[in-house]
């Protein structure tokens, strides 16, 4: 799982059609591609967490609606605390979505402002949240 919810909100989701051969696990942050799902990239724009998988042969997903969830994920290098508060990216190394945290480009995520917010000088659970004006719904 490259991204997993940590806050209590209440998590919104509404039903997108896939195509049938896009296959996204748990976790994964997403973006259009010609009108369709796909996992994000680091030149996506715009993004949508999916909890649920989908698997070849699928026509249908549920994603996120909204940004009032934090996200907990690797980043591509150590946090920082002057990096909370951020416009940061994604980023994907090896097939695996990351926190680009020395990036500002597409601004896709916001870096958490909370004393959680993660660990100085290590990469594990950074947590972010889907930047407003940022995400596909």
């Amino acid at each position: 799982m490259d991204f997993e919810i940590v806050s209590d909100e209440i998590l919104r989701t509404v039903i997108v059609t896939i195509a049938s051969a896009t296959v996204i696990e748990a976790g994964d942050v997403c973006e259009l591609s010609s009108g369709l799902p796909v996992k994000g990239t680091a030149s996506g724009a715009k993004i949508a967490y999916s909890p649920f998988a989908s698997a070849a042969g699928d026509t249908q997903i549920d994603l996120s609606v909204g940004n009032e969830f934090v996200l907990k994920g690797t980043g591509d290098a150590v946090f920082a605390v002057a990096q909370k508060g951020t416009e940061v990216d994604l980023v994907v190394n090896s097939g695996a979505q990351e926190i680009d945290v020395g990036t500002s480009s597409t601004d896709v995520f916001v870096v958490d402002i909370s004393e959680n917010a993660g660990t100085v000088g290590s990469t594990a659970a950074i947590r972010v949240k889907i930047n407003d004006g940022k995400n596909l719904f």
